[in-house]
């Protein structure tokens, strides 16, 4: 079994000169390293001379959050450690990377180039003129950045061994990596200087609170800067909260959600729900006035929302600094904010070079395709999501076609959706099923979770999703959520409303609660819709019925979002359906009685319902094909009626129980044999799991991360060789072994806790 947790491809990049330290400090730093659970990049091979760093070696240090670079005597008199070196700098002003060194056998003195080996080793460089001028003031730059960052220095360090000084290392990892680091594109262009400036307004170097406003057209890349800021900025902050795609959040549950997770995410803690928004300002004052807070405000489109979340600046402590993303310049004039950047377009060289990344796979276009290319530019505008789009299209068209295909999107309205919709129309039915499932419902959710939405025999979706991704119309973030950018999620939903206004249309995703609450009480049977995502106010009542389901005999997702619901609010739903039950016609009454398990829903696939009230007896559902159920936040405990009922569903493939704080034993599974993905995560009190998942032979994933009172696992768990258990924040001490091992299996060291050693 393998023993993780979810994030990067790595965490620390290592970067050494093998013939000094590999045996040494580097052995003992990465053997602790990984130990710890921290996922780490060592690369054992020596670089023969005239060699280039590979494509792997960039993209390990990309993907990884921290760079530790071991300076040593040899360091700087091989190419290899220098061109590793010129790129951590790289992705530590592009990226937020966090940079770590060691100072082995030299003074960061040394490695500034004031004087000793690394002078000399430059100057040797320069003298074999074996590299261009360029690369070697690039060489000098980098040694200079990372010789002024503070790191440690094993010289100074007495009385202490390598091995005991790499544990001190290792502590400090953790504690950084628990800062937040925001995922960015790795095909960024042109974007240095805009970094740089915005950098100054900041005042990184001032104790005072700065506010600085990005504004600019949707799709030019005021999320991606502010992300990058934000994460130079962590570091130096305890407190810190990126709030995303605040306009779409405030349309659909109010500005207050977006209020509770600024309290939420500074406190660390869950917040209890406010009943105004001027109560929740008043908290946000009272909490974070006294906080240093670094704090990220994404796509903010109106003065509402910007007085809910920083109405003053004495909201938060001195030294805070805030980051707003806007398409709306006057919002930030009228907001005191310090400074504003405009993020403009880009210009022909920078919209050429990432055209070129996503067209052909290199930094400019193929000779053959230079005036083509030039073309394809013109149309995008400078517009970077338009030139991923245009650009990942065109690398899966044959040249013949390209005209064609650049006819298209000139002709298309200069509008950014239109051009976005050629993309579009080039996909067959499948690609275009699940890229408008994905922009309507699936936005924020797990890849391999979601996969279970689609029929495998009917969509290929692992297949259709890895297109999607290659034509730039989706993302999938290094955490493995599903991503799409706003002007592709929009598009994603208007396409979906034009199809329902056409005669022969089925209207099958609803995702607006409003108008899923008003087609759930309609009482006409609406056969074609497929999906529908339902909000309940904690402050509204509603009542409806099982039989207002039934009107959706076609309906394979439902998700309910019942947040913070009193049960009261919904009512006794067995008194309300005995009061409905003669109202139905007879047809109906005919299919099921209500005294046995009935038809409702016979197509349901997918069923998420947090915060599930216990008084609505879900299993009155078909759960024939149900294949995804997800209860997280509920008041479930192990004697609940409703487990009996989970045994119907034999094609159960996902299991979400995360948040369940009355949970103590999980149920018998035995019956659910197809079971693949069980989450258990933030269970608080869960103290034991049933030996009945030594049943579950498909089973895949096990998280418990953050069940604190967990300190035992199942025996059964040692034949599941290929099961992934995920224990961070647990209280397990001892792992059951694995078939064949020694014990050696059980060592807590083999235990992956992030964040404890």
């Amino acid at each position: 079994m393998a023993i993780s947790s979810l994030g990067y491809d790595y965490e620390v990049f290592l970067s050494f000169r093998g013939t000094d330290t590999r045996a040494g400090i580097t052995n003992f730093l990465y053997t602790s390293l990984v130990d710890a659970g921290i996922r780490t990049y060592r690369d054992d091979k020596d670089l023969q001379c005239g060699q280039e760093v590979g494509p792997e070696l960039h993209k390990a240090i990309r993907q990884s959050k921290i760079s530790i670079p071991i300076f040593s005597k040899g360091y700087a008199s091989s190419r290899w450690c220098l061109e590793e070196l010129a790129h951590i700098v790289e992705c530590k002003k592009t990226r937020g990377q966090i940079i770590m060194p060691i100072f082995y056998d030299v003074m960061p003195l040394e490695v500034r180039l004031r004087t000793g080996v690394y002078v000399e080793a430059l100057s040797l460089h320069e003298t074999k003129k074996r590299y261009s001028d360029e690369t070697i003031r690039e060489w000098k730059a980098a040694l200079e950045e990372a010789g002024n960052i503070k790191g440690y220095d094993l010289q100074s360090v007495h009385n202490r061994g390598e091995g005991e000084f790499a544990k001190q290392v290792v502590q400090d990892v953790l504690v950084a990596l628990k800062k937040p680091y925001l995922v960015v594109s790795d095909c960024l262009v042109g974007i240095d200087h805009h970094v740089g400036e915005i950098m100054q307004m900041m005042g990184t170097r001032i104790q005072e609170t700065r506010i600085v406003g990005i504004y600019g057209m949707g799709g030019v890349g005021k999320t991606t800067l502010a992300k990058l800021i934000y994460n130079q900025l962590s570091p130096d902050f305890e407190n810190c909260c990126f709030l995303s795609n605040i306009r779409e959040t405030s349309e659909l549950y109010g500005v207050e959600r977006v209020q509770n997770q600024l309290l939420s995410g500074v406190l660390k803690q869950n917040w209890p729900i406010i009943e105004n928004t001027s109560e929740r300002s008043r908290m946000i004052e009272e909490r974070l006035s006294s906080k240093k807070v670094l704090l990220l405000l994404d796509d903010v489109d109106n003065e509402i929302q910007l007085d809910a979340l920083m109405g003053k600046r004495d909201w938060f402590g001195e030294g805070s600094k805030l980051i707003i993303t806007t398409r709306n310049r006057d919002l930030l004039n009228d907001h005191k904010v310090d400074y504003t950047h405009d993020l403009t377009c880009m210009n022909l060289d920078q919209s050429m070079q990432l055209f070129s990344r996503h067209a052909f796979r290199r930094e400019s276009p193929l000779d053959e395709y230079v005036a083509l290319s030039k073309k394809a530019v013109d149309i995008a505008g400078g517009l970077p999501l338009a030139l991923e789009v245009i650009g990942s299209l065109l690398s899966r068209t044959n040249k013949e076609r390209w005209d064609d295909k650049l006819e298209a999107f000139k002709r298309a309205p200069r509008e950014v959706q239109s051009t976005l919709k050629v993309s579009y129309d080039a996909l067959d039915d499948r690609q275009k099923h699940i890229f408008l499932d994905i922009g309507c419902l699936f936005i924020g959710w797990d890849v391999d979770t979601v996969i279970h939405a689609w029929d495998e025999d009917k969509y290929s979706p692992r297949e259709t999703i890895e297109f999607l991704q290659h034509m730039s119309l989706i993302k999938i973030e290094k955490d493995k959520k599903l991503g799409m950018h706003d002007h592709l999620r929009d598009l994603a939903r208007e396409i979906t409303r034009q199809e329902c206004k056409r005669r022969d249309a089925k209207q099958r995703r609803v995702w607006d609660h409003q108008e899923a609450f008003e087609l759930l009480q309609t009482r006409k049977t609406k056969e074609k819709v497929e999906a529908i995502c339902l909000k309940f106010d904690h402050r509204k009542q509603y009542c409806f019925s099982y039989g207002d389901f039934y009107r959706f005999p076609g309906l394979t997702f439902l998700h309910v979002d019942s947040l913070n619901l009193h049960e009261h609010v919904m009512g006794d739903f067995r008194a309300q359906w005995r009061l409905s039950w003669h109202n139905l016609p007879s047809k109906v009454t005919q299919a099921f009685d209500p005294g046995r398990r009935s038809g409702i829903l016979p197509k349901l696939r997918w069923l998420s319902w947090h915060n599930y009230p216990l008084k609505f007896d879900f299993t009155e559902f078909s759960l024939i094909n149900l294949v995804f159920l997800d209860l997280s936040w509920s008041k479930l405990k192990e004697s609940w009626y409703g487990w009996s009922r989970i045994k119907m569903a034999k094609n159960l493939k996902v299991l979400n129980l995360t948040g369940c704080t009355r949970l103590k034993k999980t149920p018998d599974l035995s019956a659910n044999v197809k079971l693949e993905r069980l989450i258990l995560e933030k269970c608080s009190i869960l103290e034991e799991i049933d030996r009945s998942i030594g049943q579950l032979r498909h089973l895949v994933l096990l998280n418990l991360n953050f069940c604190k009172k967990l300190r035992h696992l199942p025996k059964q768990l040692r034949i599941m060789e290929s099961l992934e258990l995920l224990i961070h924040e647990t209280s397990v001490e001892e792992m059951p072994a694995c078939q064949g091992d020694t014990g050696a299996s059980s060592s807590t060291e083999q235990i992956s806790r992030p964040g404890e050693v």
